[in-house]
């Protein structure tokens, strides 16, 4: 049995998300023989303020992510961040190194930018055997706190993203460009369902068309107004629009007037069927969901993003011809009315969206972390 953790912490749904992804695909390659445990580091760290930033985080990118974007891209430099674990190495220490000791692995597995530097601090110090590896979970605007020097391999999604690395001076050797977050198997799965199929399992009509609209799992960004704007330019469509953890913007949809239907849904863990019935996504432009439309080939309308880490996603997906960017609710609506007038626009876009992703990416990454595991295990023996 080999032991690993990942490290993570629930500011945003997005690295839970891809933990249990990758938790998943190694369960099902390697069964009882790889034993994950997923630990939010910020929470058992037992520090303020990190304890509280899973709590305070939907409130703080509310803010429309502009004191978000600010510190993002101040601190967005090696040397700030060396500057900036130095002096908080005094506090944080003791508590991180707390952290590694009370969960024993054979592999170390971070899927988080901030807390790196102080990570591979605290585990050069007690001289643990597990390597550390680093997952990054950002498409292409890659800061600069997930290239802690000292990490044993870098695995990075994109192009993009390994060319940030090499920015921040890691070796081109100990980046691995896998083509691809990680993204639960049942994305990879969806791909074979029949469009029929997924709406006769959700209960949505079969001939009319059908426009998802996401906020992440949080349900944060302007998702009100954009289904209030889309609702009110009456498209020939059938609505749906998933709030989330968001219980008040759940309510609020649930008020809405809407001259078309307008199906409203909590939080979902099947988005791979809602994203297979549908024809056209509406979401921010977080890097999980894309990645998830992008193995299923859905046209995406992109509406918002979070500054800083997302802001690259913007381009890169309007670049590759995989999507339109609305800023505006009016013109989110004008792009649905336009992509519904023409299927082969939407037929291109799918498929420049499957263009993006290697789908079995996850699976390659599961592969990756075993044989490290058992690299580890071999060298310790």
């Amino acid at each position: 049995m080999k032991r690993f953790l990942f490290v993570i912490s629930d500011t945003g749904g997005g690295h839970r998300a891809s933990a249990r992804a990758i938790q998943g695909e190694m369960n099902r390659l390697y069964g009882n023989a790889a034993l994950v445990d997923i630990a939010d580091i910020f929470v058992e760290s037992e520090r303020w303020p990190l304890r509280n930033f899973p709590r305070w985080y939907p409130t703080i990118i509310g803010l429309n992510s502009i004191p978000w974007g600010i510190t993002y891209h101040l601190s967005d430099h090696p040397a700030v961040m060396r500057i900036a674990s130095g002096l908080s190495w005094p506090y944080l220490g003791p508590a991180i190194k707390r952290f590694l000791q009370q969960h024993p692995a054979d592999v170390i597995v971070s899927l988080h930018g901030i807390p790196n530097y102080v990570l591979v601090r605290a585990a050069r110090q007690l001289q643990l055997r597990a390597p550390l590896v680093t997952v990054i979970l950002d498409l292409v605007s890659v800061h600069a706190g997930w290239f802690a020097p000292g990490s044993y391999r870098y695995f990075v999604p994109t192009e993009e993203a390994r060319q940030q690395g090499q920015r921040c001076g890691i070796a081109s050797e100990r980046i691995e460009v896998f083509g691809g977050m990680p993204v639960r198997h049942a994305f990879v799965n969806a791909q074979a369902l029949p469009k029929a199929e997924a709406r006769e399992q959700l209960g949505l009509p079969q001939e009319t068309p059908i426009i998802l609209m996401v906020g992440g799992g949080d349900g944060v960004g302007s998702l009100r107004a954009v289904v209030h704007t889309v609702a009110a330019s009456h498209p020939q469509a059938y609505l749906v629009a998933v709030a989330g953890r968001n219980q008040e913007l759940y309510g609020q949809l649930c008020s809405l007037k809407s001259p078309v239907p307008l199906h409203v849904e909590g939080f979902v863990t099947n988005m791979e069927v809602w994203m297979r019935a549908a024809d056209i996504l509406i979401t921010k432009g977080g890097p999980n969901t894309l990645s998830e439309a992008f193995v299923v080939g859905l046209p995406t309308i992109i509406y918002s993003f979070l500054h800083g880490q997302e802001e690259g996603n913007v381009d890169y997906v309007v670049k590759n011809q995989a999507g339109i960017w609305t800023p505006k609710p009016e013109q989110a609506a004008q792009a649905v009315h336009m992509l519904l007038k023409d299927p082969e626009k939407r037929a291109a876009m799918a498929s420049c969206a499957r263009a993006l992703v290697n789908p079995t990416a996850t699976e390659l990454l599961a592969q990756r972390l075993w044989a490290i595991s058992t690299e580890a295990f071999a060298n310790e023996v």
